[in-house]
């Protein structure tokens, strides 16, 4: 009877009138499920989504029956979703129903599915076509690309898990099946819909032969129950296309996966947006996992770990309007009370009054909104809400885990399971390292001198350090080896082909990954066989020569200096190829030079490589001779080359001849007496003991005086010039008396003793003249240079001049009574007129080379004090308009000095010429004469001999 009553739509009512009847209609019914039955194992998920409509159908779009309830009360299940596999579950999650396909939509169903994808696998090795899409034989769209660029993997093919790699088997890109809309499936089964009345009834003919009689009888109940069947069908059709077209609307209305991109699940599965609120829901994956991690989601709707695999997908939920719950609500009666505070009906302080008067409101009611309002209810104050603080009562951490075990040196407590459980928070961790905990703390006997915490669960690391923790990128070598930043071997590949490995980053656990962290391979930590220690002992006892080489007591080579200074020259070298200095201490290492590079002694004419035989039977390179031949025929061997280690080669390299160092005795070279002594300014040289040893017997004295003696008895200059010859006195030829002086002689030292004379009272003159003039120029020189420092905004001229014009006169004063003094010492010409008569021949002596020298130096003191003067003023308008004219002053009185001098001494003034020349002072005072004129008035009174001593006309003698 419950049989019927599930599979017909008809109700109960009117079935009980004819016991017959309702015996029939449950044979019928028998018979139309075991119809139904035959093609039980139809899949029933295009069913999935449908509602129960009334009388426990399923209607498609169209509202043609689908299906129909065979297990539950269909009345009570109206309404109901339809899940997985036909069956509807309840509130509490129990199955109360389960749905079938009617007879015709079932065969249906599985004639059109037939070859139909249902799952990545069918996708296998169909290319990916334009626009992303994949398509079947039939070139229908079955699938499409949602990861990677669809252009770039035209003809590429997906495997049976949706992926497509390239060539190497990196995972390039991912595709899945395109979903088909819920409007197909009604559209597939339109028009294969009949009343269940008509499926029951036609479901066996022979049994309605059996109980036609019985079924005549009940026609007018059966055609109520056609009648009442036709009006729920129409009713359930509305219905189901009304439910069907709402889901259509919310799946076209849903937003794109790109919106989830960079969000992040929490642990009730939820993707929360920038606003706090769900945009989106996980539908694979573990929620907490993927909270713990912090992962983001991709643009498709994945979560990805850190080797590149998909850990969780969600999708998009509709958006909806989430309102922001009233302020108080939930709270009843809530008044105001003393002081501003808002209370509820139990008395708990909820609130405080933040806007309006405390007084004017008390004991007014509080809306949930936070608003106290007035009888008309007008806002007359605003509350906000408060909450007491509560009393944090700390957590109590059981440390109990920790008892026993140490920390290490960076602070952490190491677990059983290899990695850090607890770290250090007070003491030094150093220090703390080895010491074992009790009860959270740190002990040293029973002092507590540390205390430690756990590590919170979100910084845990889930499982130990890799064998290549620590290491800073290390990829694959060429030769399989696992390399470090430095170049380092720290492991080898155990796992996967070397040569698709090369250049790939290998995984802290040793993992060889792929572009996109796929892993390729495996290695395994490896450190290469240390190398045999050297036997170094062959180097005991030798020595180190000043190449840095290691040698014998022959000069063989056995090692060099690897380390040290190659000025260990002498130092001995023990077994262990230490050199040890005098404290005891080792100061450089060598090593054994490889057999390829041994050395031998070197030969006698090493370094001469172009050595060969001369004539005489001698051996010559560049020149000079270093051998002679000591086996063979020097003149049959004349020409030949000689080797290093002095054999003569013929020119097939046979030893013909054999030559041996040797050079020829040196004349022993006598050095002159005089070698290193100086000429005095007699001409003389003399011993350390001032004996007389030679006399200067070539060269102008003047020149000469103080220059220096080589070993051949020249006077040579710094450097190596000659300049004169002097002669040892026991060469020097014995002198012929000389007669005596003749007149014109004894005349002629008279004149120069004369000149002498003069020289030494000019030379007095010019000399306290220089005394007086040196501080005045100095002080001109001061004020000018004081004046220049000073800002120009700063600066008074006038005061300069004032400062200077005195001191100008003053010094013009001094040349003044200078020359004065001078021209009294010839008051008749005399003097000038015989001076110039013997210019020509006269040699100047030491009084006049004196006289020239204090000359120099006051002309050299006057016109370096005019010339910087002059130049530091150029700038100062008024200074130079009045202090230029003064430089006359000084210049006319001194060029009447030494116009004077020359005129009495006229050989003083070529000294003084070079003198000032040496100075750079000669073109100075040149210009100074060409600007006063009297250059040419020297010349006008036929003084040209002055001009030219000085230079001026070009012809300095």
């Amino acid at each position: 009877m419950l049989a019927a009553v599930q599979r017909n739509p008809v109700g109960p009512r009117k079935l009980r009138k004819d016991s017959g009847v309702s015996e029939t209609a449950a044979g019928l019914a028998g018979k139309a499920s075991h119809t139904a039955g035959n093609i039980a194992g139809i899949d029933l998920s295009s069913l999935k989504g449908f509602e129960i409509g009334g009388g426990g159908q399923v209607l498609g779009k169209d509202g043609n029956p689908l299906g129909w309830v065979v297990e539950g009360e269909p009345e009570s299940l109206v309404g109901r979703t339809i899940g997985d596999n036909g069956e509807i579950q309840g509130d509490n999650g129990d199955i109360t129903g389960r749905v079938e396909l009617l007879p015709e939509v079932a065969q249906e169903t599985v004639d059109q599915t037939k070859g139909a994808a249902t799952s990545l696998a069918d996708l296998d090795g169909l290319p990916v076509s334009d626009g992303g899409v994949i398509k079947d034989k039939a070139g229908q769209d079955i699938g499409r690309v949602v990861e990677g660029d669809a252009q770039e993997l035209l003809g590429y093919a997906p495997n049976s898990k949706g992926e497509i790699l390239d060539g190497d088997g990196d995972l390039v890109g991912r595709v899945e099946l395109i979903p088909k809309a819920l409007k197909n499936i009604a559209d597939d089964t339109e028009g294969f819909g009949k009343p269940a009345s008509s499926d029951v009834l036609d479901a066996d003919k022979g049994v309605a032969q059996e109980v036609k009689p019985t079924a005549d009888a009940a026609a007018p109940d059966l055609n109520d129950i056609k009648e009442t069947l036709e009006g729920k069908r129409e009713d359930t059709k509305d219905l189901v296309a009304g439910k069907l077209e709402d889901t259509q609307e919310k799946l076209e209305n849903l937003p794109p996966l790109s919106t989830l991109e960079g969000f992040k699940c929490n642990k009730t599965g939820k993707i929360i947006g920038p606003t706090g609120k769900p945009i989106g829901e996980l539908v694979e994956g573990d929620p907490k996992k993927l909270a713990r991690l912090g992962v983001t989601l991709g643009g498709a709707g994945q979560f990805w770990d850190s080797h590149g695999k998909i850990i969780g997908k969600a999708q998009t939920i509709p958006p909806e309007e989430f309102g922001e719950d009233p302020l108080f609500a939930g709270l009843d009666g809530l008044h105001v009370v003393e002081n501003g505070w808002v209370e509820d009906n139990r008395g708990k302080r909820v609130g405080r009054i933040v806007k309006g008067q405390p007084k004017k409101v008390l004991g007014r009611p509080v809306d949930e909104d936070g608003d106290v309002t007035d009888q008309y209810g007008n806002a007359i104050a605003r509350v906000e809400y408060w909450e007491e603080p509560e009393e944090l009562i700390p957590e109590v951490i059981d440390l109990s885990k920790l008892d026993g075990l140490t920390c290490n040196k960076l602070g952490y407590v190491i677990g059983p399971q290899g990695v850090p459980i607890a770290r250090v928070v007070e003491g030094n961790t150093k220090e703390l390292a080895g010491k074992k905990i009790d009860d959270g703390q740190i002990w040293d006997g029973r002092k507590a001198v540390g205390r430690v915490e756990l590590i919170p669960d979100n910084e845990l690391e889930n499982k130990p350090e890799g064998p290549f923790s620590g290491l800073d990128n290390p990829v694959v070598n060429n030769n399989g080896f696992v390399e470090d930043a430095e170049g380092n071997v720290v492991g080898r590949v155990t796992e996967g082909n070397i040569k698709t490995l090369r250049g790939r980053t290998v995984a802290e656990d040793g993992d060889v990954l792929g572009k996109f962290g796929s892993v390729k391979g495996h290695a395994e930590p490896y450190e290469p066989p240390p190398e045999v220690e050297e036997d170094l002992s062959i180097l005991e006892g030798k020595v180190v020569n000043k190449a840095g080489n290691v040698v014998d007591a022959q000069g063989n080579v056995y090692g060099r200096i690897t380390s040290g200074d190659k000025r260990l020259a002498g130092r001995k070298v023990d077994g262990l190829g230490q050199i040890w200095g005098d404290n005891g201490k080792v100061i450089g290492k060598a090593e054994l030079i490889p057999g390829a590079e041994e050395q031998k002694p070197e030969g006698a004419f090493f370094g001469f490589d172009n050595a060969e035989v001369g004539k005489d039977g001698v051996i010559t390179a560049a020149g000079r001779i270093i051998g002679r031949v000591m086996e063979g025929d020097p003149q049959r061997l004349l020409g030949r080359k000689v080797d290093e280690d002095g054999d003569i080669l013929d020119k097939n390299g046979n030893t013909i001849g054999r030559a041996e160092r040797w050079e020829p005795e040196e004349k022993k070279r006598s050095v002159n007496p005089m070698s290193g002594r100086k000429v005095t300014r007699e001409g003389e040289v003399r011993d350390t003991d001032g004996n007389l040893i030679g006399k200067l017997t070539f060269g102008n004295l003047g020149t000469l005086v103080g220059k220096e003696i080589d070993d051949n008895g020249y006077v040579v200059d710094n450097d190596g010039n000659k300049l004169g010859e002097c002669t040892l006195l026991e060469t020097l030829p014995e002198e012929e008396p000389e007669p005596g002086p003749s007149p014109e002689e004894l005349e002629a030292q008279k004149k120069e003793e004369q000149d002498r004379q003069l020289a030494k009272k000019l030379s007095s003159i010019v000399a306290q003249t220089l005394e007086r003039i040196h501080p005045v120029c100095k002080m001109i020189t001061d004020h000018i240079e004081r004046a220049e420092r000073t800002p120009k905004e700063e600066l008074d001229e006038e005061k300069l001049v004032q400062d200077v014009k005195p001191l100008l006169e003053e010094g013009g004063q001094i040349l003044q009574e200078c020359n004065g003094a001078i021209r009294a010492l010839d008051p008749d010409g005399h003097i000038a007129a015989m001076a110039k008569a013997r210019a020509a021949s006269h040699e100047a002596s030491p009084e006049e080379y004196e006289l020239a020298d204090q000359l120099k130096e006051l002309t050299d003191t006057v016109l370096t004090t005019m010339d910087k003067g002059r130049r530091m003023i150029a700038d100062m308008p008024h200074a130079k308009e009045k202090l230029n004219p003064l430089w006359t002053l000084l210049s006319e009185p001194l060029f009447q000095i030494i116009a004077a001098v020359g005129l009495l001494l006229n050989g003083v003034l070529g000294l003084v010429g070079r003198l000032l020349d040496g100075l750079g002072l000669g073109s100075l005072l040149n210009g100074l004469l060409r600007g006063l004129g009297l250059d040419n008035l020297l010349s006008n009174l036929g003084l040209t001999s002055l001009t030219d001593a000085l230079g001026i006309t070009g012809k300095k003698k």
